[in-house]
């Protein structure tokens, strides 16, 4: 999340600012773009930097978080950079344990099971000084970029970390904390003000203002709630359809999306009749363009530049006619 662009707060003023303005809904030459998991182990580089240490270690040294961060920005014409971290950073600001297990993913070896487990997480209040490894991040990286491309911050919401603080990992069903909403309706309103307290002044810590992205995986059937909940953008995942959804939400915010990131498996020339599709039904103003989800760890590099650059060519051929 990016402030204004004007050099504030004595960092380099901004050289391209195509995706603040489509955020905003001014009109833009092209159409922006950049992909979720940009900073991702598709990257040999990535992989390169991340081999020293652990996963969470990486998260919380602000020097290789910057390094990640930059990374994809040296391979690709990328109109936006993401902070490398991790959505699970605040569950373990609270106090509990969480391990990146090699093959598995995120593992918490002592997941919330009772009521009485919520005595055992740390005033969220706290959560801001535990966290200050990011904001250094932050800091650090809209130093480095030198104002090339606006820089976006990220949280996970309250009903994700909770899946994961009670399932102890991913879940495909979530169906422990579905328990604990019918079983402990309770306690699940409790952890869920506790998570909404760490992450409010979490995400203020990111940001001094700047145009707000929300994304729900899934969450075709709020769109309208979406459009109308405050937010400059909202994201959308690959199965709602583009022009439906603009129907919709109406012309008052941008759209993000929404190829599916498998279609990068597909030759170039098909990803960029894909894009093309993709742009011809968003339209092309309001919009920033993206993958319906994040890039996958096989996905070939020379893909993902073939997607960017597909958006830049036909977007402007959009913006001719």
């Amino acid at each position: 999340m990016e402030a204004n662009g004007l050099g504030s707060q004595g960092f380099p003023e901004l050289k391209n600012d195509t995706f603040l303005r489509a955020a905003w809904g001014e009109d833009t030459d092209y159409t922006p773009v950049w992909c979720m998991r940009q900073a991702g182990r598709y990257l040999p580089e990535f992989r390169e930097t991340r081999a020293a240490q652990d996963f969470f270690s990486t998260c919380r040294s602000p020097e290789a978080c910057c390094e990640l961060t930059l990374q994809p920005l040296r391979r690709f014409p990328l109109d936006a950079a993401i902070i490398f971290s991790d959505i699970l950073v605040v569950p373990q600001a609270l106090g509990m344990e969480v391990t990146m297990v090699p093959g598995k993913g995120p593992s918490f070896p002592e997941p919330l099971r009772e009521e009485r487990d919520l005595e055992r997480l740390r005033d969220p209040a706290t959560v801001t000084s535990e966290l200050s490894y990011v904001f250094q991040a932050i800091t650090l990286t809209r130093q480095q970029l030198a104002g090339r491309v606006p820089l976006i911050g990220f949280a996970g919401a309250p009903w994700t970390l909770m899946t994961y603080m009670i399932e102890g990992g991913g879940s495909s069903t979530m169906a422990q904390a579905k328990r604990w909403l019918y079983q402990k309706p309770q306690a699940s309103h409790q952890l869920l003000r506790i998570l909404t307290d760490a992450l409010v002044p979490y995400l203020v810590g990111q940001v001094a203002a700047g145009a707000q992205i929300i994304f729900a995986k899934d969450g075709h059937f709020a769109l309208e709630e979406l459009a109308h909940a405050g937010y400059e953008v909202v994201g959308l995942d690959w199965t709602v359809a583009p022009k439906k959804a603009r129907e919709r939400v109406g012309k008052t915010v941008t759209l993000q999306g929404n190829l599916d990131p498998c279609a990068l498996y597909a030759s170039k020339e098909e990803i960029g009749r894909l894009v093309q599709q993709m742009l011809d039904d968003f339209g092309s103003q309001r919009y920033i363009a993206n993958l319906g989800h994040g890039l996958y760890p096989d996905m070939d590099p020379e893909h993902v530049g073939a997607f960017v650059d597909a958006v830049h060519r036909h977007s402007r051929l959009l913006r001719q006619n």
